[in-house]
């Protein structure tokens, strides 16, 4: 009998743990959002990102862009390289040290990140693995929020970086250029 109850409290404990795991839900929620990371150390960033991703998801809805912050610069490249998220947002020292693996990211070594725009003093970035029609699309959503919105008041979003651009992004900026006459 003693053996009996045991086996139901396991039973029902199992049963029940999955309903309560956080990465369930994290992962659906993933798999229906675009996120766009950046780090709470830099006032202002969150802001930032939150403009970013309120232009993708005018030109894109079906992303469902929305902006994240993580505790760091490192946190955000480790975000990005592990696969948990696609788009960040980085201020460019920190992008080249991510790309170099140097500086604080010396630990994590070397990562394939790419520009897809240039927010200010800041990147929007992806993995070099990132789909190229992806970066080519969020690169023209930030571009055609230009004309109003927060993202009006910041530089040029195709202006020199650091880090190479992604060849979507890239692609993009080429044909926009071509098509604007420059």
């Amino acid at each position: 009998m003693r053996r009996f109850v045991t086996l139901s409290l396991l039973g029902a404990a199992a049963a029940l743990l999955p309903g309560h795991s956080p990465y369930r839900q994290w992962y659906a929620y993933r798999a229906t959002h675009l996120v766009v990371v950046t780090d709470e150390m830099r006032p202002g960033a969150l802001t930032v990102a939150a403009a970013v991703a309120s232009a993708i998801a005018a030109r894109w809805p079906e992303t469902k862009a929305v902006p994240a912050a993580a505790r760091s610069p490192v946190e955000v490249v480790k975000l990005l390289s592990s696969g948990q998220l696609q788009v960040g947002l980085l201020p460019t020292a920190e992008a080249l040290e991510a790309l170099e693996g140097r500086g604080r990211f010396a630990d994590g070594g070397k990562v394939a990140l790419r520009a897809v725009a240039v927010v200010g003093g800041d990147l929007v970035v992806v993995l070099e693995s990132c789909d190229r029609d992806r970066a080519h699309a969020i690169a023209q959503a930030l571009a055609e929020s230009r004309d109003d919105g927060p993202l009006a008041k910041k530089s040029l979003l195709r202006g020199p970086a650091p880090i190479p651009f992604h060849p979507g992004a890239l692609e993009y900026y080429q044909g926009a250029t071509t098509r604007n006459g420059g």
